[in-house]
């Protein structure tokens, strides 16, 4: 049996050959005699545990429609300040990230653990406000356009910290004027078609 440290309770008299003897006695403490409180103390520590790495160190709500919201990283490949980015659609809807103030970063985009998207320094001829002055348009900010369905998200942005760290960044949320998913497959049969139409001009024109 495992006993706990002593500690002094009491004082007790016994008289010895005429001599009178103190002794302090202690209680004993077993620490078998207390499984219930060791067991509930554990399950309250392990779920203390679960809670502090589970939860979001921040959230921000993106609204859809409302423009550029800013956002940065302090870390490379750790969660910006506003990450999750939480919102909700009923119809698809664009979700943008563009670098901007220093040039060079490429931030990437989670849903959870999963890898969804990075940014690229691509040029884009979609009709919206820059943001930063002219990161959106200029090609030496990378950027991205993300089309979601109807639903709930989650979203988490990191980036490399490439052009050095804090970096800033901004995010949106587009519903109006975004392709329904079948107008994208007629667009994308619309392209296939006018591509093999040039094709056979070309080759007609060769052989004239």
């Amino acid at each position: 049996m495992i006993f706990l440290p002593c500690r002094a309770s009491g004082i007790a008299t016994i008289r010895r050959n005429r001599h009178t003897v103190r002794r302090t006695e202690c209680p004993k403490f077993s620490i078998r005699s207390y499984p219930l409180k060791i067991k509930l103390l554990g399950a309250l520590l392990a779920a203390a545990a679960s809670i502090a790495f589970a939860a979001p160190a921040s959230a921000a709500v993106l609204i859809a429609d409302t423009g550029w919201q800013s956002d940065q990283i302090d870390g490379i490949d750790t969660p910006s300040e506003q990450s999750a980015w939480t919102f909700t659609v009923s119809g698809t809807a664009l979700f943008r990230i563009t670098d901007a103030f220093v040039t060079g970063d490429v931030f990437s985009l989670y849903d959870g653990a999963t890898l969804l998207a990075k940014t690229t320094f691509t040029t884009t001829a979609e009709p919206i406000d820059s943001f930063g002055g002219t990161a959106w348009s200029d090609t030496s900010y990378s950027r991205l356009s993300y089309l979601v369905g109807p639903g709930s998200y989650s979203f988490t942005i990191t980036g490399d910290g490439a052009g050095g760290v804090p970096a800033g960044f901004g995010v949106r949320l587009d519903t109006s004027a975004v392709p329904e998913p079948a107008t994208w497959a007629m667009m994308i049969t619309g392209f296939g078609l006018v591509g093999g139409a040039m094709r056979r001009r070309v080759a007609t024109a060769q052989v004239a």
